[in-house]
């Protein structure tokens, strides 16, 4: 009797967890979307990298720490809610981000040409970029203000080692002109 009285009760049980439905699948990660390049080298430099860069230029002058003087304050890129030394580690990971960007298969140069992405002086500026973004962000966070007119110099030599190799070469004493960047000489 005691059987039958625990089987009328299981019974039910079973019925109810057998017609219930199973569980919801785990929830999968959508794949991430591939990189898209929209935007040739020309502008991505204009854009992010020589702002950014004329920002720890300046503070190799102008201490991101001080406050700005009040008749400057509205042109300060020290002044605001992410102003001062924020800034400046701000700008130091945009080019850290922009050496990415930069990297990109499928970028252009301004003259449709393909950034030279497979070219050992490419990589090493990229690496430069990298490393100077690194110790500018770096610098910036200890607000070390003595220190950044090495770090200014090294962003100067960063951008030089492309630079020098795929823009500001000078061919029978003239500059090359647009059509000639992106390829060594």
């Amino acid at each position: 009797m005691r059987l039958l009285s625990a089987l009328s009760l299981v019974a039910p049980l079973v019925v109810v967890v057998g017609c219930s439905p199973a569980a919801p699948p785990a929830p999968t990660t959508p794949p991430a979307a591939a990189a898209q390049v929209k935007a040739n080298l020309n502008q991505v430099m204009r854009g992010i990298l020589f702002p950014n860069s004329n920002i720890i230029f300046d503070a190799q002058d102008t201490d991101p720490g001080a406050p700005p003087a009040p008749a400057a304050a509205g042109a300060s890129p020290y002044a605001g809610t992410y102003g001062g030394w924020e800034a400046v580690e701000n700008a130091s990971m945009a080019l850290a981000e922009a050496a990415n960007l930069i990297a990109l298969p499928g970028r252009v140069c301004n003259n449709n040409k393909p950034v030279p992405l497979d070219d050992p002086v490419y990589q090493k500026g990229l690496q430069a970029l990298r490393d100077v973004a690194q110790l500018s962000y770096e610098t910036a966070k200890a607000k070390k203000f003595d220190a950044m007119l090495d770090v200014a110099d090294k962003v100067t030599q960063a951008c030089s080692t492309c630079h020098d190799v795929f823009r500001d070469r000078v061919v029978d004493g003239k500059p090359i002109g647009m059509a000639d960047r992106c390829t060594k000489g």
